[in-house]
């Protein structure tokens, strides 16, 4: 009863540190990230803390206390996509092997190591891979799928590389000889300085003359109460008087792992077939006992602690852990989305969805990632393995489109595979489908009603992007009744994204056979159907640079003109007030981007486009995430894997919440966030308006913000004795002053006063004056 009260504890412990961590604000200029915790792909731990990777990132949990720590790109990692991850306890430090080959060393002060030598040389051709690591004092022998590499992990250098020809599992040093488990058996030479490891001519195969077969494999390995444990194919032996003595072997399962870092040797099986795998425990004797505290389904990893704790990973959900063999399994999952891609957010001011399903080109993915809310700190996950209605209707796949109502705080999602989902309250309340509204199956498809645009207009109707339907614009009204709008000219049913401009006219994307941007208008009337109007503007009405790019994604600035983004570029349709004229065609923008010029984004694939408080736009592509200045001409910032955090430079989905310029983000690797320094400007200056941080301390050389102003205010903030000491232009309601005068330099230690003027509305009675105090 003890032991369960405390995993109980355990758990609960672990749940709140991981709700009240996520909810800490995150300042200007930093970056955030909303990965999945749900399953472990490979353990490892030191004296003091087991570390499991995600794939994507590693969690850190403290043995003593349960205390979590997160390590990602935005923190500690070069790189995302952890491949193994293992702890040299010689010289307390963690080794991160990633899928591309790079290597992070990260060392007890802090600081993060990166090798690249593996990923970077051109002579290795074919699988870089790791698998296996044997850490001997500060050198670390790695198995890689090319050969063994020898690493000094206190000086970061390679000294060897030994290409085998033979993809190596695993590497052990023992009575001074290093061993290597290889696809075509076990190859042994002397620890020898003398010897050139390199050649592998000089390494000796283990065969009949020592009691081995003539032909096996060997995939495991590890030294234990000092002795050499391996496998030869699926049977688990031990090195004796230089021949191999088999000591355990189950016809029905295959060996998968075997690690000694506790009291007990452990042996990860896999089953063979559709069943579950093992873990036994083998002791000085050689004696197993079976690990059954039901912690292994598809066990990957394991290990066991010097107290006799056993830390796994496995392919089933959840990370495992045990006080001992026999005691309850703990299979707990971190708060966390269960997935790590996003095609589109809904968000307001204290809430994030996100839909994580999507396209391939024009076809489903049939993803079952589902969607996902993130509320107080918390995240709701919502697939067919949590949701019982999703289970057991056609709209369980490709959750594609999400959007939410702020009149009565429900939440739609459009599925690509089976119509629109209804949240109320938490709730899944409702399918919409071609049963019960006025949705389509596609043409050729009739069974699917693909969902893949969705926006509200000014009196809350809910405009739906029926793709490839017989009617593909479809209106959900405020009264609960169902319209579908008039035919679209032929060919142009490829609907996807829909977004209404200023005015109130719907820009929908259409892909397929024909591309492009569908404009309507359903006139005085919504449900008199003859004074509508519909126009496709097909790929002629592009510059004639984008005439044979595919039209992605839209996005409506603050001024009302549609931004378009393609697979080759960016146009921009500024038609007035009539889209419908003749003229309104699409032109391109001259940007800095690419020197004198240059078009915007010529020949990037942009995914996705955000308009911020300042109405910059953020533009996601294939290459990173480029932001432009309001009429996209001058670049304000460009992000991507190598100058900043992201974790992918294919970036999929953006979304912007307005009052805090916090830039939601979804990529190929992950979800993450990103404050910027822009937020939603009101028509007037708020007489709340405030600077934070204030007082301004010796140990702050961050932005500072005055927030709470019309949008574009002119800011000027002067000394006490009413020297103008810097001036600038609010991002939308919102100023940013670095701390310095007009030369560069700090300002000294005083009150300083921060002037607002509101411009665009002159007239205003709404002047602001605020303080600031600097402390030096």
């Amino acid at each position: 009863m003890i032991r369960k009260i405390l995993f109980t504890f355990f758990f609960t412990f672990l749940l709140f540190k991981m709700a009240v961590s996520a909810q800490n604000d995150l300042k200007i200029g930093q970056w955030r990230t909303y990965l999945p915790y749900k399953v472990a792909a490979y353990v490892t731990q030191s004296n003091t803390h087991v570390f499991w990777s995600t794939g994507l990132s590693i969690l850190q949990m403290n043995k003593t206390d349960f205390s979590i720590n997160r390590l990602d790109k935005t923190n500690a990692l070069n790189d995302v996509g952890t491949r193994i991850i293992r702890f040299n306890k010689a010289n307390n430090m963690l080794m991160v092997y990633y899928d591309n080959s790079s290597i992070d060393i990260l060392k007890p002060d802090g600081q993060t190591i990166v090798l690249n030598d593996i990923k970077n040389n051109t002579n290795i051709i074919g699988d870089k891979g790791l698998n296996d690591v044997f850490f001997r004092a500060d050198t670390a022998y790695l198995a890689c799928s090319f050969g063994l590499v020898k690493l000094d992990m206190k000086r970061n250098e390679f000294i060897s590389t030994t290409f085998t020809k033979l993809k190596v599992y695993s590497v052990s040093v023992f009575n001074e000889k290093i061993y290597a488990a290889t696809e075509g058996g076990i190859f042994t030479v002397p620890n020898d300085s003398k010897i050139n490891l390199a050649d592998f001519n000089q390494w000796r195969k283990l065969g009949i003359a020592e009691g081995f077969p003539s032909n096996y494999v060997s995939n495991v390995m590890a030294v234990f109460n000092e002795k050499l444990y391996f496998n030869i194919n699926d049977s688990l032996c031990v090195l004796q008087n230089n021949t191999p003595l088999s000591i355990y072997r189950d016809i029905n399962f295959r060996i998968k792992f075997l690690t000694s870092e506790g009291p007990n040797l452990m042996l990860g099986l896999s089953c063979i077939g559709n069943c579950n795998g093992k873990v036994l425990l083998l002791d000085k004797n050689n004696k197993p006992t079976s690990v059954a505290n039901n912690c292994n389904n598809r066990p990957i990893y394991g290990v066991e602690d010097s107290r006799g704790w056993l830390w796994f990973a496995d392919e089933f959900q959840g990370l495992r852990f045990s006080g001992a063999s026999t005691a309850p399994c703990g299979v707990t999952e971190f708060d966390s989305p269960y997935f790590s891609t996003a095609t589109d957010f809904a968000i307001t001011d204290t809430t994030l969805y996100v839909a994580a399903g999507g396209v391939d080109g024009l076809n489903a993915r049939r993803s079952p990632d589902g969607f996902a809310s993130y509320i107080n700190g918390k995240w709701r996950n919502y697939n067919r393995g949590t949701d019982r209605v999703l289970l057991d209707s056609f709209a369980d796949l490709d959750f594609y489109r999400i959007i939410f109502n702020p009149r009565n705080r429900k939440v739609h999602v459009g599925t690509y595979w089976g119509g629109l989902v209804e949240v109320d309250n938490g709730k899944i309340a409702k399918i919409y489908n071609d049963q019960n509204s006025a949705l389509q199956g596609a043409v050729g498809d009739p069974l699917r009603e693909r969902i893949a645009g969705l926006a509200y207009d000014k009196k809350g109707n809910l405009w739906i992007s029926n793709n490839l339907a017989q009617n593909p614009i479809v209106v959900f009204k405020t009264d609960g009744k169902w319209q579908k709008m008039r035919d679209v000219p032929f060919g142009a049913n490829g609907t996807q994204q829909l977004v209404i401009d200023s005015i109130g006219y719907k820009w929908v994307v259409v892909s397929g056979a024909q591309s492009g941007l569908l404009v309507y208008d359903e006139g005085k009337d919504l449900e008199n159907l003859s004074d509508d109007r519909v126009r496709f503007l097909d790929n002629g009405t592009l510059p004639k640079d984008l005439q044979n790019a595919r039209v992605n994604c839209l996005a409506v600035d603050l001024d009302g003109r549609i931004w378009v983004g393609t697979s080759s570029g960016v146009a921009v349709y500024e038609c007035g007030s009539d889209p419908f004229t003749t003229n309104c065609l699409g032109r391109l923008i001259v940007s800095d981007l690419g020197g004198i010029g240059e078009y915007l984004l010529k020949d990037k694939n942009v995914n996705a486009i955000a308009v911020d408080g300042a109405n910059r736009k953020w533009f996601g592509t294939t290459n990173g995430i480029f932001v432009q200045s309001t009429d996209g001409r001058e670049e304000v910032a460009k992000f991507n894997t190598e100058n900043s955090p992201l974790l992918s430079d294919n970036v999929t989905a953006l979304g912007i919440r307005a009052k805090t310029g916090e830039v939601f983000i979804g990529t190929a690797k992950g979800i993450m966030s990103y404050r910027s320094d822009a937020i939603a400007g009101g028509t007037f200056n708020r007489d709340t308006a405030y600077a934070y941080p204030n007082p301004v301390r010796p140990d702050y050389d961050g932005p500072i913000a005055i927030t709470g102003l019309a949008r574009d205010a002119l800011v000027k903030i002067t000394d006490a004795n009413g020297n103008i000491v810097f001036e600038t232009r609010a991002l939308g309601g919102q100023a940013i002053w670095n701390g310095q005068d007009f030369s560069g330099r700090r300002v000294s230690t005083g009150v300083y006063l921060v002037f607002v003027a509101n411009t665009r509305n002159p007239e205003a009675d709404d002047a602001v004056v605020t303080k600031i105090l600097f402390i030096n």
